[in-house]
């Protein structure tokens, strides 16, 4: 009788950590199921098209030898439970198969991964731990949003403090009021760093399905947020160095930094989707404002 495996990795790309995690799944089980994360999901998660395509990610899996069998994710969310009940219902089929485990790197505690609720139906044990947080993607792949905007970016950061620049991040962008950093990207939630230039200001814009918190870390903000019921003049104030501010769902708001000193956020968007195109532009500096059907971007 046979103790299988089953494990979950974007690989996009594949890094260290993913190699030792499987390994260590193989040390304490027969066979090992790996469920790679589609370009739908890809996008999904870094708000940009994948880095290597589905197949060539499944492809590469599937060749290394700790991997028994490599499964393309069905799902349409950042979770890969359908795809996860697909293969443990076709497992406990099986005549030769003893028990199923579900095996996680270092990345995530247990009790986050939305998997969870499969797999406890399932009775599938979840181990976690079996490869470091240290070899991670996140810790040497400097990921550009937009590799158009490669050249002002370079300059943009180049201009900053070396104090303002992050080394450990998922993604940097250009935007003409400055630069930001994805610090974190789970499926209910988004960390960013925002650094708005002197005199400069994000569009006036309202966003359908996340809702925002600001935190000042340095410098000083102008803000408005209000009800889209309100009229232009509601909603406005300053913040100062560790204010803060919470934007509901579907409120318009503006950020703006009207003073001589770079004004540094931090911004926490939580919600069921918080890719970049979930905006909806009202008034810009930068002549941004909603051409129909085309896709809006901070």
């Amino acid at each position: 009788m046979k103790k299988i495996a089953i494990t979950s990795v974007y690989a996009n790309p594949l890094h260290p950590g993913h190699v030792e995690c499987f390994e260590l799944s193989k040390e304490i089980a027969d066979e090992l199921v790996v469920i790679v994360n589609n370009d739908y999901q890809a996008k999904l998660k870094r708000g940009i098209d994948s880095f290597q395509d589905e197949t060539f990610r499944t492809n590469i899996v599937s060749a290394l030898k700790p991997v028994d069998r490599a499964v393309l994710s069905i799902d349409t969310d950042p979770s890969v439970c359908k795809t996860l009940e697909k293969v443990i219902t076709e497992l406990k089929a099986r005549d030769d198969v003893s028990e199923i485990i579900f095996t996680k790197g270092g990345d995530r505690f247990a009790y986050e991964i939305p998997e969870k609720k499969i797999l406890d139906t399932y009775g599938v044990k979840i181990v976690d731990g079996l490869g470091s947080k240290t070899h991670s993607s996140s810790s040497y792949v400097k990921n550009i949003a937009n590799k158009a905007d490669e050249k002002e970016l370079a300059a943009e950061l180049a201009s900053l403090p070396e104090e303002y620049r992050e080394k450990e991040y998922l993604e940097v962008g250009y935007r003409p009021w400055g630069v930001y950093y994805v610090l974190e990207d789970q499926p209910k939630f988004k960390v960013k760093k925002l650094i708005v230039k002197p005199k400069q200001r994000l569009s006036l814009q309202s966003h359908q399905h996340r809702a925002e918190h600001w935190v000042v870390v340095s410098g000083t903000a102008t803000i408005q947020i209000r009800d889209k019921q309100h009229p232009d003049y509601v909603g406005h104030s300053i913040l100062h160095e560790n204010g803060s501010c919470y934007i509901p769902k579907e409120h318009i708001h503006r950020l703006a930094n009207t003073h001589d000193d770079l004004l540094v956020i931090v911004e926490v968007q939580c919600g069921e989707y918080t890719g970049e195109d979930d905006i909806e532009r009202f008034e810009d500096d930068y002549e941004r404002v909603a051409i129909a059907n085309e896709p809006q971007y901070v």
